[in-house]
């Protein structure tokens, strides 16, 4: 069942992130070798569909290179990725009320996760720009109140908005038969990056200023590995590269109307 072949797959590999840094104590393999192998291998893969797509505009005649504008937006955006969005939607055309919805939460759920990515520069970057740091800012006013703690209102919205997509696509793969085929692993390994990341903000609480030093270590060559913020960070970390790693390798061809 791909359902739970896909659940655990994303499993055994936080375990082995856990068990590779907590008891084998490979902090540098997973804290610094693996992130710049996963992001080499994402640059490789992402260049090889560039050089794909126009080796295939070359060929194609003057009358049909517009045909190639879907692929460009998939390229670029890996539309390919979340095939299982576009599969539910699909099946969910004369349910137009209900796909209206799904595309609703959709939107969120893009315009969200582009949120946390410009929130994770702060990581990166030294000093921070004022637009990330307004913009974590105004993420974060449902922290009043809560002084021990940020409260991000878009990994809320995240969280519900891919739980929703999973959950649709999971109800729509039984009941519809659909013969469109996709894999549960990139949203499984998503969804693991999320609920790692969170554990470390509302949970254990690692040292914000130990991440930073980490983050900023690999973007300048200098790695620094931190030994006070537990697993959950590589295991954040791990679930993210073999993310890009899949991005990069999947074989998973797009459909094209």
């Amino acid at each position: 069942m791909k359902l739970l072949s896909s659940l655990l797959i994303v499993l055994v590999l936080a375990f082995i992130a856990w068990f590779g840094v907590g008891v084998l104590k490979l902090y540098a393999l997973f804290g610094i070798g693996i992130p710049y192998l996963a992001l080499i291998i994402f640059s490789i893969g992402y260049i090889n569909r560039l050089l794909k797509l126009e080796q295939n505009n070359s060929e194609n005649s003057l009358g049909t290179k517009n045909k190639t504008n879907p692929k460009i937006l998939d390229i670029l955006f890996f539309r390919s990725f979340f095939g299982n969005i576009k599969m539910a939607t699909q099946e969910l055309k004369e349910e137009s009320g209900v796909s209206k919805w799904f595309w609703a939460g959709v939107y969120i759920f893009f315009g969200a996760l582009l949120i946390i990515l410009i929130r994770h520069l702060r990581l990166f970057l030294n000093p921070v720009p004022s637009l990330v740091q307004g913009l974590e800012n105004a993420d974060s006013f449902l922290s009043i109140g809560f002084p021990h703690n940020a409260i991000y209102i878009t990994d809320i919205v995240f969280m519900v908005a891919l739980l929703v997509i999973i959950v649709r696509s999971i109800y729509t793969s039984f009941t519809k038969n659909s013969s469109v085929s996709f894999s549960y692993v990139p949203l499984f390994l998503l969804l693991g990056s999320v609920l790692s990341g969170i554990m470390m903000v509302y949970y254990w609480r690692v040292d914000i200023v130990s991440v930073k030093e980490l983050g900023m270590g690999l973007v300048t060559f200098r790695p620094f590995i931190p030994m006070n913020v537990g697993s959950i960070l590589f295991i954040h970390i791990f679930l993210v590269s073999s993310l890009l790693v899949y991005l990069a390798m999947s074989s998973r061809k797009p459909r094209y109307q």
